[in-house]
């Protein structure tokens, strides 16, 4: 079966299906009808009068040259077990044996490439024959086949002259076929699919292997062929004489994965020390960028250590400004393969996190540039022996590592996990995924692909667009000693590092296992989502069943019996840090049918312990333990002991009190440099309805806890089929229907089991025998995915899951964060910290991926357009909360009534600073963002008086009107004189005249101008030729101001009288009263360009945020920022148009006879997107691209022909696809 035609985990076919019930009910019917349907006749027994057959063959091309330059070139093939040779000398049966040779030509179209057997036999010997085969898949998932073949030689002659040469030599490549003998059944005669003019035999795995159509698939799977290269063999002679023969060989793929890995053939130099230098001058190959280079150069840069050229790499590759968005792969990156995960914007020794930057590869291209050059070395060729230059990867059926129809599993948790702040506990993982793979390295895209969106619908992303750590891959070859082992490395730490998510196997391509592919088990095809989806159910209870033998054994976890007594007691779901217990655990969902009750068996060892600590000893009570009896210690002489023991005693005292001084003394000075932190007591491993309580200690960490729980405790159609420690082995009649990642039921099986799990198949054996073929298929069991709640709870809720709560460091360490905003230290409140309670309710979003950033005819590229993200979460502020910790503290900068935020104001602007602020400000000060009105109605207006002409205080300080104002005095005067819920801004105008200061800084008019609004100056309208026309800029914006906020006159403290403010006005800052008891206030943190660091962390009362969906707010905001950026240029059309959804590809499924393709969109007649059905879908694709001429296309026929004319018909399709995303205006 060829294994790239279908998904991995796709259910059995339903002609399959249909099929093996007929063989169930006794039938063994092969004719096909011309439309492909099995068809059931009269109704045999399974074996009837068939016996399996087998065959072995081999094929040598033989060279010999003479001294005249002509030469002798020829391809034989020797077999046993052909038919085709007579059993006697011709001398002796003349007549018979002419008769069988003319049988064999007929039959088998005999020529003279064919060496037969008993040339010579004057015994009258009969021919060799097969004895027996055995075939065992090996591998986690069977990527590799080990086949033993025992065979009998009565021929010296032959035995000399055929088998000992070639077949009995290792390193020969030899093929079997065997299957049931059926006149229906044809064997392909080798012969005719190899000669002397195709010695890499092309064709010969594809039409043998290449299974695409029904038909094949039925007729297949009652013969296989295998083939592999010959490891040993063993050969003994009988009293008879005969030679009595052993073969093994192993599948072609294993030369892949069992080469050495080391300096003599130059891999682990290539992968420890090269791999990043080798990267880069691919880099600037791809960027046409010349590398100079000269002898000299090169031989003293081989001493630089390989430390510092590594440095030198990295350096290259950081760039010089922050990352926009937190592990999102750039378009470049995309396109390239290669990317570097940027952390910061500093270098070197500035960068605190420059250790955990690093490069990252994309798999695809990891595949191609490393692993088909330097170890799949092996050149395809032409028939003429010339190579042909072709991508290995493409070649399922070449000796290579090739992975274009594999997916791993898509995680949103495992995504969101990427853009997560990198703390310095934090690692960075193993692994990324894209935001999307449309467009990348990776042109050639598994069979069916549809896209990005189809693909995150089916939770899955094609393993090529998978990125990985370059560092990863250089240690697994640093530590291993062949490239299987390396290659599992790298993919176990990807299992860990996604908290066993991606589970990364090797497997086979097709039956021919000429190539390795890497397919994730955790990747679900859409299975079981209708109710009445027929699955392939084994009978293995009636008297026609083809099932030979059965055996389901279970596994004891490896962290033991204490384990599975400990889970028997467990009340509510729960995750293990040790996969093989939460496997354990599913086993409760299986053995009791739907009904709620706990079954405990007796006696009862008790409950596990409600703390879950390391270290949770009470001293005392363990001496009390020993005085009490507890352990007997009477025989004990202690007259010597205790003087001795006495002294020691003693001076451990003396030295554990001058380690308690020291301690005090190194926590003291540290305290100097530190944030005060908060007390962390004993913390509840339940809560109080015994759920499991898990603490994060960073965003990462939590993700991760998150990912774990959706994935693996969570009971819907997303989250991942749990494996049981549960294994079948089920032994059948000889067939090849089924493959590895295959499913199937049996019927022998508790009722309550047969709805709730299935049977996965991850390893197939055959054994052949001179009168039986039989097949073992080992399975293990997984739980369906929706099934999962009758682990404990039998119940779909969610009241018994696990919960995940934020460690109290980790709180304080966000609640700094989010006050790091704030500019003027007058302004930071310092007690912020130790008040946050709790931070919840988190919500992440990204602006909508954008392919294609062409607006009219100008690509205006990241650098204008970004990508951004956000996130919303809820800070739970009490001014009572660790109250003693507070009032110990310096009082100066710690508020317990307002909380103020404010831009991070920068020494200098520039266009997309400016960009920025203006369209902050216009989502601060407007009515989209924050309920002005909500504000307005719980404040009313009062009299305003001056005090101490340092600020403003209210008569009625609970009901106030925000206002427009800049002030500038300590946050220790705020309770006493800052009116709550102020708006800070800087406007254009004070009383009718420029405001000549902060407002001329954004100009970057940076000269004498002092630091303090003049009002009425001489200079007002002195703007040089730069700042005018910026100045008019501003004057010319339409800024839609809440009406709910009050632009009356109030007391400024530099100014004696009114003031009034006009113009434009730029938002500098906000002052939140803070309330009695809990407050919920939501910090919006975004992550973009450099400029957004002007104000990355917004923070809103809850009750007062209007616009509560983080995925309107992101792209509201750079929508807001790009027009600034943009200017005059219109730019509604292009975001009408990227936020729209694309339908799917008009021009994909289109129903072929010869082929069996899913069926698509080609046909739709109804509405297709915005079209009245798909041809007129495709029909808009033709006329929105033009042809050589620069003419829209006539017809998607025309277009269709020119896009197939210019890339070739296998990139047409990946082109047209290109074409359809890039203009979502038709969509």
């Amino acid at each position: 079966m060829d294994l790239s035609k279908k998904v991995f985990g796709a259910n059995v076919s339903k002609e399959i299906i249909k099929y093996f019930d007929d063989l169930q009910r006794g039938g063994f019917d092969v004719e096909l009808s011309p439309l492909s349907e099995v068809q059931t006749l009269d109704y045999q027994s399974y074996l009837g009068d068939r016996t399996p057959y087998a065959r072995m063959w081999t094929a040598v091309n033989v060279k010999e040259e003479i001294n005249d330059g002509e030469g002798f070139d020829r391809t034989f093939v020797y077999s046993i077990n052909e038919n085709r040779e007579g059993s006697y000398n011709e001398n002796e049966l003349d007549s018979l044996q002419q008769e069988a040779r003319q049988f064999i030509e007929s039959s088998f179209g005999f020529d003279a490439n064919y060496r037969p057997q008993l040339d010579n036999n004057p015994y009258l010997k009969p021919t060799a024959g097969i004895t027996s085969i055995n075939s065992k898949s090996e591998g986690a998932v069977g990527a590799l086949r080990r086949t033993t073949v025992n065979f009998i030689v009565h021929n010296k002659q032959d035995f000399e002259n055929i088998f000992l040469p070639f077949f009995l030599k290792p390193g020969a490549t030899v093929f079997v076929d065997f299957g049931w003998s059926d006149k229906a059944l044809s064997l392909y005669n080798p012969e005719s699919l190899i000669s002397i003019d195709n010695p890499s035999m092309n064709d010969f795995y594809k039409r043998v292997y290449d299974t695409t159509l029904v038909e094949k698939d039925i007729k297949k799977g009652l013969q296989t062929t295998l083939s592999g290269q010959v490891t040993k063999y063993d050969v003994t002679i009988d009293d008879k004489g005969s030679f009595s023969c052993t073969l093994e060989f192993v599948s072609s793929n294993y030369a892949l994965l069992d080469k050495t890995v080391s300096d003599d053939n130059d891999l682990k130099f290539i992968f420890k020390n090269a791999i990043e230098e080798m990267l880069m001058n691919y880099y600037l190959k791809i960027s046409n960028i010349k590398v100079e280079t000269n002898e000299q150069d090169e031989n003293a840069y081989k001493k630089v250590p390989i430390s510092e050229r590594k440095k030198l790499v990295n350096d290259f590759f950081d760039l010089d400004e922050s990352p926009i968005i937190r592990g999102q792969i750039n378009t470049l990156s995309l396109k390239s393969g290669v990317f570097y995960h940027q952390l910061s914007a500093a270098k070197g020794n500035e960068d605190k996190l420059d250790g955990k930057e690093s490069l990252y590869i994309s798999y695809g291209l990891f595949e191609d540039l490393f692993l088909n050059q330097f170890i799949s070395f092996w050149e395809i060729t032409d028939d003429s022996g010339k190579t042909i230059e072709t991508l290995k990867s493409e070649e399922p059926f070449s000796n290579s590592f090739s992975s274009v129809n594999s997916y791993v599993r898509y995680d949103a948790d495992l995504f969101n996990l990427m853009s997560k702040k990198v703390r310095s506990d934090d690692e960075l993982t193993s692994f990324l995924f894209p935001a999307n793979w449309d467009d990348t390295y990776n042109k050639i895209k598994p069979n069916g692909n549809k896209g990005t969106d189809d693909d995150i619908r089916k939770r899955r992303i094609p393993i090529r667009d998978l990125f990985i750590s370059v560092p990863v891959i250089s240690e697994a070859f640093e530590r291993s000693t062949n490239v299987n082992d390396a290659l599992e490395f790298i993919f176990d730490k990807i299992y860990e590092d996604s908290a066993n998510i991606l589970n990364i196997k090797m497997i086979a391509n097709n039956d021919a296992q000429t190539s390795i592919t890497f397919q994730d088990v955790n990747v679900q095809a859409e299975t079981f989502e209708e109710s009445d989806e027929d699955v392939l159910n084994f009978d293995l209870t009636s008297g026609n069943s083809v099932v030979l033998n059965s055996d389901l054994k279970f596994e004891t976890p490896k962290a033991g019996l204490s384990s599975m007594i400990a889970i028997g007691t467990v009340d509510n779901l729960t995750v293990f840090d040790e996969l093989e217990l939460i496997k354990f655990n599913f086993l409760n969902s299986i053995n009791t049918e739907n009904r709620k009750f706990k079954v405990q068996h007796l006696p009862l060892y008790g409950n596990q312990p409600s703390k879950l600590k390391a270290l949770d000893i009470k001293m005392d009570d363990f001496l009390q333990n020993v005085e009490k009896g507890s352990l007997d210690t009477t025989h004990i002489d202690r007259t010597d002991l205790q003087r001795n023991d006495q002294l020691k005693y003693n001076n451990f005292v003396k030295e554990r009190k001058q380690a308690i001084q020291d301690a005090k003394k190194d926590k003291k000075s540290k305290s100097k440099n530190k944030t005060n932190k908060v007390k962390v007591t004993d913390l509840p491993s339940q809560t109080s309805d015994g759920r499991q309580i898990f603490y994060a200690k960073s965003e990462r960490d939590e993700i991760l806890l998150k990912a774990k729980i959706n994935n693996f405790v969570k009971t819907n159609e997303n989250s991942i089929s749990p494996v049981m420690p549960i294994t079948l082995n089920l032994k059948v009649y000889g067939n090849n229907f089924l493959g590895i990642g295959d499913f199937f039921t049996v019927n022998f099986l508790p009722s309550h089991y047969q709805d709730r799990v299935y049977f996965q198949v991850v390893g197939v054996d055959h054994s052949v025998g001179t009168a039986m073929w039989d097949t073992t298929y080992t399975t293990v069991m997984r739980l369906k995915s929706t099934k999962k709640y009758f682990t404990k709870v039998n119940t779909q809720s969610q009241e018994k899951e696990p919960k995940i709560e934020k460690d109290p460091e980790f709180i304080e360490k966000k609640a700094i964060e989010a006050s790091d905003n704030v500019n003027a230290k007058q302004y930071k409140n310092e007690g912020l910290p130790l008040f946050t309670k709790n931070i919840i309710n988190e919500r992440d979003a990204q602006t909508t991926y954008i392919n294609n950033r062409t607006i009219g005819q100008v690509d205006y590229g990241q650098d204008v357009i970004p990508e951004l993200a956000v996130t919303f979460e809820t800070h739970v502020v009490n001014a009572e909360h660790n109250k003693e910790k507070v009032e110990s503290l310096n009082q100066k900068f710690i508020s317990k009534t307002k909380l103020a935020t404010t831009i991070s104001f920068p020494e200098t602007y520039n266009e997309a600073l400016l960009a920025y602020h203006i369209a902050i400000s216009n989502l601060m000060l407007g009515d989209e963002l924050i309920d002005w009105k909500k504000v307005k109605d719980d404040y009313i207006d009062s009299e305003l008086v001056p005090f101490d002409n340092v600020g403003l205080v209210r008569r009625d300080a609970r009901k106030l009107i925000p206002r427009f104002g800049a002030i500038a005095y300590e946050l220790s005067t705020l309770d006493k004189n800052t009116e709550f819920n102020r708006v800070m801004v800087i406007p254009r105008n004070i009383n009718d005249n420029l405001n000549t200061g902060e407002y001329k800084d954004i100009l970057g008019y940076l000269d004498d101008i002092e630091a303090f609004w003049f009002v009425g100056d001489a200079r007002a309208d002195n703007l040089d030729k730069n700042e005018k026309p910026v100045d008019e800029a501003i004057q010319n914006i339409k800024q839609n101001l809440s009406t709910d906020i009050e632009l009356g006159p109030i007391v400024h403290n530099v100014l004696e009288g009114d003031v009034t403010y006009s113009g434009y006005f730029f938002f500098y800052g906000m002052i939140w009263e803070i309330l009695e008891g809990d407050n919920n206030f939501v910090n919006i943190n975004i992550q973009g360009p450099s400029e957004f660091n002007l104000y990355s962390n917004i923070v809103i009362p809850e009750k007062y945020l209007k616009m509560n969906n983080p995925k309107k707010f992101i792209d509201r905001l750079r929508k807001d920022y790009v027009i600034r950026r943009l200017g005059n240029v219109d730019v509604e059309e292009f975001f009408t148009r990227i936020q729209k959804e694309n339908p799917g590809y008009p021009f994909t499924g289109r129903t072929d006879p010869n082929r069996l393709i899913e069926t698509g969109n080609f046909n739709i007649t109804t509405q297709f997107g915005s079209n009245s059905s798909a041809k007129a879908a495709r029909e808009a694709l033709a006329a929105a691209y033009t042809d050589s001429e620069g003419k829209p296309f006539n017809s998607y026929a025309d277009y269709k022909a020119a896009r197939d004319k210019e890339y070739g018909r296998d990139r047409s399709l990946e082109i047209r696809k290109k074409d359809w995303r890039d203009r979502p205006d038709i969509w």
